[in-house]
């Protein structure tokens, strides 16, 4: 009796060995199907979703949010372009700064000012008119977020040339940049028209490409400083996911 179940549980466990083969073999191929699965809809996420799918040249959507906040970092008006016409860390601090939201400001005092430096702008400490400031730290961020992590801007005064744009003197000693007024505010005759002809995406990198034309009046010449043409810029995505500005180059129609 003993023989007989002894070799009942061996025909059965022969029965059993291919079923459980069986089993495991479905498991696994049910398990890779749903890994490649997977693997097949999270690249095509990535496809339809990143800009940098490819080393191919891809045209971006010139209305798309991403598009248009880096073309907003760069775009400058005719006033801004007078008083600082060349692409210099002076302009690349202020294109800084035009980043740093209102609610980083707060209300401060001329302690350490120079008005010599920083005319017109003076500094004005009143009950009524308190001078905001922020901090060196603010300035700093807005700076490797717009230009990466490595780069060489020295802190200077935020003011383009000799105009009314910006006024923020840099105090090194309190670590700060505090607001200066500006009561002499000037218009301008001369205009530019403005257009982002195209958005260009190869790995990771965007280029834009941005139409300018100036224009002077009957009586008064655009200056040669300012020129019109094609104006490109070159972004590069960072280590921080960030995309940074590499540089401002001009090609000229003609």
């Amino acid at each position: 009796m003993s023989k007989k179940n002894d070799n009942y549980h061996e025909r059965r466990g022969i029965g059993i060995a291919p079923f459980l083969l069986l089993i495991i073999l479905l498991l696994g191929g049910y398990t890779y199907m749903i890994t490649v699965g997977h693997k097949k809809e999270v690249l095509n996420i990535v496809e339809n979703c990143s800009p940098v799918n490819t080393i191919d040249e891809v045209k971006l959507d010139l209305n798309s949010t991403l598009v248009k906040d880096l073309y907003k970092k760069v775009e400058t008006s005719i006033r801004e372009d007078l008083a600082q016409p060349e692409f210099n860390d002076n302009m690349k601090i202020y294109l800084a700064y035009r980043q740093i939201l209102e609610r980083d400001k707060y209300d401060s005092n001329c302690n350490l000012f120079s008005n010599t430096i920083m005319e017109p702008f003076r500094c004005v400490d009143t009950p009524e008119n308190k001078p905001k400031a922020f901090k060196e730290e603010t300035m700093l961020q807005e700076l490797k977020k717009l230009y990466g992590e490595n780069m060489q801007i020295p802190l200077a005064n935020i003011q383009l040339g000799s105009s009314c744009l910006g006024g923020y003197a840099y105090i090194k000693d309190r670590g700060e940049f505090v607001q200066g007024k500006c009561d002499s505010q000037s218009a301008t005759t001369f205009s530019v028209d403005k257009k982002l002809l195209e958005a260009k995406s190869t790995g990771n990198k965007i280029i834009l490409k941005e139409e300018v034309n100036y224009h002077g009046t009957d009586s008064m010449d655009v200056p040669e400083s300012l020129k019109n043409g094609y104006y490109y810029y070159t972004f590069l995505l960072d280590i921080n996911y960030n995309y940074i500005l590499l540089n401002k180059t001009y090609e000229s129609k003609y």
